[in-house]
C-alpha cells in the first residue's frame, strides 16, 4: 500500500493568491498569457433564477461563468457549473493556462491545526480498487490527486474530504468524464483547494466557449464522518441519480446474461428460457459485447468472443452471428417475456479495421470517434439512435476501454499552438450531450455506464447512469478471496457516492453463500454461460439451480432497500483478510431495512456489537434472520446488534420491519 501511494502522490507547495471567503462562494484561479492575473467580478441570474459570478480578464475578453445551484433541503451543498467563454465575436482571446474552477482557502482551528484528506483509490482492475486514501497534512505539507488516464475514477474516484476535526470538515465532488486535478495544501492557519481540468493551456477562437468540471462541495458540521456518509447518500439518491420519465429514481436492477452477442440468437434465448423456466428473479436481460462487425465467425463460448474489441466501430449485426441482420430474435423474447432489454455498445472507440476509420471526417482521429467534431458527432447519434429505436432497447450500456488522452492531445496539436484542453473540454461535453439527446429521444431509456469497471463514475456520469460492472477485477475466479474483499470494499466504501452499483457474480463458486453475498450490491448481474458454459455446453444440476434461484432472491430482495439510507457500521475496508466490515440500509417511509456483516477468512475477532442508527428504541420488530430464522425483537434489542460469527470467512444478515 505504501509503494502504491508514494507513486501516486505528488507533494509539492502550490503557489497562488487566494480570496478570503465563504468555502462555498465561487472562486476562480487562472494564468493570462502566462502570468496572475486579477480578475474582475460581476453578479446575475441566469433564467431560472440561479446565481451566476462571472469572472473576467482585465482586457475583457475571456469570461468564466459559474452558476451556482443550492437547494433548501440540502443547505450544506452547493454545486458549481463552469464554461469559459471568449467574448468577443472577432479576436481571439490571451492564453488561459492552470485554470482552476474552484481555488478557496478554507479556515484551520490554529496555525499549527493539521488537516487529514481521505478519498479513495480509483478502479485499475486489481483487489485495491476503491480502498481508502488517508493523509494529514501538517502546515506546509500537500498533496495532489489527478487522473491523467483520461478516464475519471481510474487513478482516483472523484470523491475527497478535508477534514479539519472528527465533526468538522468539507467533500469536494468533481463531476468531469476526462482528467481532472485537486490539489490541498496546508498553508498555517488555514488549508488551500484547487480544482479543475488537470492540463489547460488554451486561446478561445472568436466566440468560442468550453465547458469545465462541476464541483460539488458539501460542508459537513458537528456531524461524523460517517454519519455525513449517510446525508451524502441521501443527497445522490434524491439529487443527482437518474429518474425515469414519470420522475422516479431508477431503481437497480437484477440481470441474467448470456456473456455477449457473440451467441447464436438460439442461444440467447435458451439462457432466457432457462430463467424464466426456473423463475429466476431476474428483471433485465442483457446483452454484452460481440455482437456487431463485419461478417465474421465468432467463438460463442468466452464471454463476448475473443476478437470483439476488433470491430468496434463498426456497428453493424455480424450476419454470420445473427442471420437476421439484426438483433430482434432475443430482443423480442425478452420483451414477449415482459423483461428488459440491455445492450452494450461502446461509441467513442473505433478500431483501426472499422471502415468509418477510413472515411472523413475519422481520419486524423485515431481511435477515437471524437465529440468535439460536429460530423463525427452526428454520425455516432444517428448510428446507435437506430438501433436503440428498432431493438426498443431498455436499458443503454455505455463502456469505453481505452485511455484518450493521446487522442485528444494529436487533435490539439493539430489545431496548432496553445489549444491544450480544448479537445478533451469539447469532447466530455459532447458525451454529456450524447447521453441526453438519448433520454430526450427515447423516453423510457435508462443507461448504464462502465469503462473498463468503474472508471469513470464522477457525478455527471453517476447523475445519468447506474454503474452495474464496478470493477473488472471481480469478473472470472481469482485465488483466495481477493474478489470478495473488493466485493465488500466497494458497497461499504463506494456507495455513499455511488448507489446504484454492481457487478457479476461469475467469480463466485457454487454453493459459496459467503463469496456470493459479497459481491451482492444495489445491482447483480448473474452470467450462467460464465459458469463451464452453462446452458449453452452444458445443464446445470437441480441443486445448482436451486442454489442460482435462492441466490438471486436475496439480490432482488436486498437491492430496493439502497433507495433509503445507507449506514457505515465499520470504518472503510481495504485489500485485506483480517478485518470486519459491515454496512446497513433503511427506509424510512416504509420503516424497514437491513444489515449485513462479514467476518474476514484472517480475522481473530469472533463477535462484534453495532450500533443501528434509525431504529426505534420503544417500537418493535420483525426480523429475519439469512438462517431463516424470525423473530420479534424490542427496538433496543435490534438497535444493539450483537453479531456472534464463531467461524471465520462468515456472514450474518438481518432484515427488519417496524410492527
Amino acid at each position: 500500500m505504501k509503494k502504491i501511494l508514494s507513486t501516486l502522490f505528488t507533494l509539492a507547495f502550490l503557489v497562488g493568491s487566494y480570496a478570503s471567503a465563504s468555502a462555498v462562494d465561487p472562486s476562480v484561479s487562472m494564468k493570462y498569457d502566462g502570468a496572475d492575473v486579477a480578475l474582475s467580478v460581476s453578479k446575475s441570474q441566469n433564467e431560472e433564477g440561479a446565481a451566476v459570478w462571472s469572472f473576467i480578464t482585465p482586457d475583457g475578453k475571456v469570461a468564466v461563468d459559474v452558476t451556482v445551484l443550492r437547494d433548501d433541503a440540502y443547505p450544506d451543498f452547493t454545486r458549481f457549473m463552469t464554461r469559459v467563454r471568449n467574448l468577443s465575436t472577432e479576436e481571439p482571446t490571451g492564453v488561459v493556462s492552470d485554470l482552476r474552477v474552484y481555488a478557496q482557502n478554507v479556515a484551520l482551528p490554529a496555525k499549527d491545526a493539521p488537516v487529514t484528506i481521505n478519498g479513495l483509490l480509483g478502479s485499475t482492475c486489481v483487489p485495491q480498487d476503491f480502498q481508502p486514501v488517508v493523509k494529514t497534512l501538517a502546515p506546509s505539507e500537500s498533496i495532489e490527486f489527478s487522473t491523467p488516464s483520461g478516464r475519471s475514477s481510474s487513478e482516483f474516484a472523484p470523491y475527497i474530504e478535508a477534514n479539519v476535526d472528527d465533526l468538522n470538515g468539507v467533500l469536494y465532488c468533481v463531476g468531469w468524464t476526462g482528467c481532472w486535478r485537486a490539489a490541498f495544501v496546508n498553508n498555517g492557519g488555514s488549508y488551500s483547494v484547487e480544482l479543475g481540468m488537470l492540463r489547460t493551456q488554451f486561446a478561445l477562437k472568436p466566440r468560442e466557449s468550453l465547458r469545465q468540471p462541476t464541483i460539488l462541495i458539501a460542508e459537513r458540521k458537528n456531524t461524523t464522518r460517517r454519519a455525513f456518509k449517510t446525508l451524502v447518500h441521501r443527497y445522490m439518491v434524491q439529487k443527482n441519480s437518474p429518474r425515469t420519465a414519470d420522475g422516479k429514481v431508477c431503481e437497480p436492477i437484477v440481470a441474467l446474461t448470456a456473456g455477449g452477442g457473440n451467441k447464436t440468437p438460439k442461444m440467447m434465448v435458451d439462457v432466457l428460457n432457462y430463467g424464466l423456466k426456473n423463475e429466476l428473479p431476474f428483471d433485465v436481460f442483457w446483452v454484452d459485447a460481440g455482437w456487431y462487425g463485419a461478417p465474421h465467425e465468432a467463438d460463442p463460448y468466452p464471454n463476448c468472443g475473443g476478437e470483439w474489441y476488433q470491430y468496434v466501430g463498426d456497428w453493424r449485426v455480424n450476419t454470420v452471428t445473427h442471420p437476421t441482420g439484426d438483433l430482434l430474435p432475443i430482443a423480442n423474447a425478452i420483451h414477449e417475456a415482459n423483461k428488459r432489454f440491455l445492450l452494450w455498445f461502446e461509441p467513442e472507440r473505433i478500431h483501426e479495421s472499422a471502415p468509418i476509420r477510413k472515411a472523413y471526417p475519422f481520419s486524423e482521429e485515431a481511435g477515437m470517434c471524437y465529440y468535439g467534431n460536429p460530423l463525427s458527432f452526428d454520425w455516432i447519434e444517428k448510428t446507435i439512435f437506430a438501433i436503440i429505436e428498432k431493438h426498443h432497447v431498455d436499458i443503454y450500456r455505455q463502456d469505453f476501454n481505452m485511455e484518450p488522452t493521446g487522442c485528444w492531445a494529436a487533435i490539439e496539436n493539430a489545431e496548432g499552438e496553445n489549444r491544450v484542453g480544448v479537445a478533451e473540454a469539447k469532447h466530455v461535453e459532447g458525451i454529456y450531450r450524447f447521453l441526453d439527446d438519448m433520454r430526450a429521444q427515447f423516453p423510457w431509456i435508462e443507461q448504464e455506464n462502465c469503462a473498463g469497471g468503474g472508471r469513470r463514475v464522477d457525478i455527471e456520469m453517476v447523475s445519468r447512469a447506474h454503474s452495474y460492472c464496478r470493477s473488472d477485477y471481480y469478473i472470472g475466479r481469482k485465488e483466495g478471496d481477493t474478489c470478495f474483499n473488493l466485493g465488500q470494499d466497494m458497497t461499504l466504501n463506494l456507495t455513499p457516492y455511488l448507489p446504484f452499483q454492481g457487478g457479476e457474480s461469475n467469480c463466485v463458486p457454487d454453493f459459496d453463500d459467503y463469496g456470493f453475498m459479497s459481491v451482492v450490491s444495489s445491482g447483480t448481474v448473474f452470467t450462467p454461460t460464465d459458469l463451464d458454459g452453462g446452458i449453452v455446453r452444458r445443464e446445470f444440476t437441480a441443486e445448482q439451480t436451486a442454489w442460482y434461484k435462492k441466490m438471486l432472491g436475496w439480490a432482488a430482495r436486498l437491492k430496493g432497500y439502497y433507495l433509503g439510507d445507507f449506514y457505515q457500521l465499520t470504518e472503510e475496508t481495504g485489500a485485506v483478510d483480517d478485518c470486519w466490515c459491515a454496512w446497513s440500509l433503511h427506509r424510512p417511509t416504509e420503516n424497514d431495512g437491513f444489515a449485513i456483516a462479514f467476518r474476514r477468512a484472517k480475522s481473530d475477532v469472533a463477535s462484534m456489537t453495532f450500533d443501528l442508527p434509525a431504529i426505534d428504541p420503544t417500537a418493535q420488530y420483525d426480523v429475519e434472520f439469512y438462517d431463516g430464522t424470525k423473530k420479534t425483537l424490542s427496538g433496543k434489542e435490534l438497535a444493539e446488534w450483537k453479531v456472534e460469527l464463531k467461524d471465520p470467512r462468515s456472514f450474518q444478515l438481518v432484515i427488519y420491519k417496524k410492527r
